[in-house]
């Protein structure tokens, strides 16, 4: 017959492996809660975050300024406010500025400094045109859309298709394109000015 081990040998032999093992239970565990959170963590900045990516398209358009990013209600509020200050015939359309923008991924503060520049926000331009931004524009007349809602999503379009997506992102580069007169004979005129508004509107924030 063999002999057993005493209690308190095998109890001196059983209680630094179960130990051993309860510890490796309970440091993986604790690992991935901290997975799972870092996890979580992530995922809340990213959705938070996510609705201020279009707005970053700013530091693009105009690099040599340090204009801090807004949210979406902050940049929303400055435009309409901006709007009636200067007494716009858009002021009432200006969520659809703001949505169109948006949805094209354009800064709302570039096509508000346009709009400005071309027709002091609206007050310029053919009797129910709803062209602010003086696209269009040839000798046989000035391009007119039957809305604000609709001028806004075709001008942001044109904007993100043929000069943004094209590497056209500052004012001065836009200009060749969209003003092309500005650029060779009159010093640059448009793009200083649309500038000149984006900085002004910087200073409203």
């Amino acid at each position: 017959m063999k002999n057993k081990l005493p209690f308190w040998l095998t109890f001196l032999v059983w209680l630094p492996s179960t130990l051993a093992t309860l510890t490796g239970v309970f440091l993986f565990q604790a690992y991935r809660s901290s997975l799972t959170e870092k996890k979580q963590t992530l995922e809340a900045f990213a959705q938070e975050t996510s609705a201020y990516e279009m707005y970053a398209s700013y530091r693009n358009i105009l690099q040599e300024t340090d204009f801090q990013l807004m949210t979406p209600d902050e940049v929303a509020l400055l435009v309409k406010d901006y709007l009636q200050k200067n007494n716009s015939p858009m002021v009432d359309a200006y969520q659809d500025l703001i949505d169109t923008a948006r949805k094209y991924e354009i800064d709302p503060l570039l096509l508000v400094s346009i709009a400005q520049c071309e027709s002091n926000l609206g007050k310029k331009m053919p009797q129910n045109c709803y062209n602010p931004f003086g696209w269009g524009i040839h000798k046989a007349g000035t391009l007119c859309f039957s809305s604000w809602k609709e001028g806004f999503d075709r001008v942001a379009q044109g904007l993100r298709e043929n000069y943004l997506d094209e590497g056209l992102v500052t004012p001065d580069k836009i200009m060749y394109k969209y003003n092309y007169a500005s650029a060779t004979e009159r010093d640059g005129s448009w793009g200083k000015c649309v500038k000149q508004f984006l900085n002004e509107l910087q200073d409203l924030r």
